[in-house]
């Protein structure tokens, strides 16, 4: 019983170094930090906070557009939150909000106030082989999609927002086809209500495929990812990486 208590202990402190939560309430700060080049003005906060949310560099990017959408939803006086799970080859963790393999990580984030606006990005870390149909979204327990999904996808050569989407009740799944280049970043926003979780997946074509096989899954918890449960054609196609989730 003493050797089970103390194993029991240990993988306790391994939890303790594994997960960590950052929740931070937006507060209002004077003065302009940064400006970039499309004349969008941040605070030192505001920059900070769409860097954790996105990734570095991001900022560089927004528009006035996109700035203007967190303002008018009220999301800069929201709460951020912002869950990491590190990974590594010798203790590989099945589910959490972040997941990386030596290919590509994955990470998801949420900023509320009335709503939630989330935030998943997907990383390759090397250049990939096979540039098919890939697929991402999210299965949604609890809460409804309040917006439809925004999935940018670009790489150092190109960049461009996919519009194949299959959405159903619970959650949602968008496919595209890779781009060239390296460096490859998708990303994908939307909204939601608030008093549930979300479960958001990337899936990788092992193979060439098309358009059509890549959309034929149903949104399950025991999909690829808890989101998707592919079928036919696509059942043996897709890498089956872990996904990612979160509550808001």
């Amino acid at each position: 019983m003493k050797s089970r208590n103390k194993i029991l202990f240990i993988v306790a402190i391994c939890l303790i170094t594994i997960f960590s939560l950052e929740t931070v309430n937006a507060k209002e700060n004077s003065g302009t930090y940064y400006t970039n080049n499309n004349g969008v003005s941040f605070t030192e906060y505001e920059y900070d906070l769409f860097t954790k949310m996105y990734w570095e560099g991001y900022p560089e990017k927004m528009t006035k557009q996109d700035y203007q959408e967190f303002v008018d939803n009220n999301l800069l006086e929201g709460t951020f939150q912002s869950k990491v799970v590190y990974d590594n080859q010798n203790n590989n963790i099945a589910r959490g909000p972040s997941y990386s393999t030596p290919a590509k990580s994955i990470k998801i984030a949420s900023l509320c106030s009335d709503t939630c606006r989330i935030s998943v990005v997907l990383n390759w870390l090397t250049n990939p082989t096979i540039r098919s149909y890939d697929v991402m979204g999210a299965y949604l327990d609890g809460i409804s999609l309040k917006s439809n999904p925004t999935t940018r996808v670009a790489s150092q050569s190109t960049e461009f927002l996919a519009s194949n989407i299959r959405k159903e009740a619970n959650g949602f799944g968008v496919s595209f086809k890779l781009p060239s280049g390296s460096g490859i970043v998708v990303n994908q926003d939307f909204y939601t209500s608030k008093g549930g979780t979300i479960y958001a997946s990337y899936q990788h074509a092992k193979s060439n495929t098309t358009l059509a096989t890549s959309q034929l899954f149903n949104l399950s918890r025991i999909g690829y990812g808890r989101v998707f449960l592919f079928y036919g054609a696509a059942t043996n196609v897709y890498d089956g990486m872990n996904g990612v989730d979160i509550n808001v």
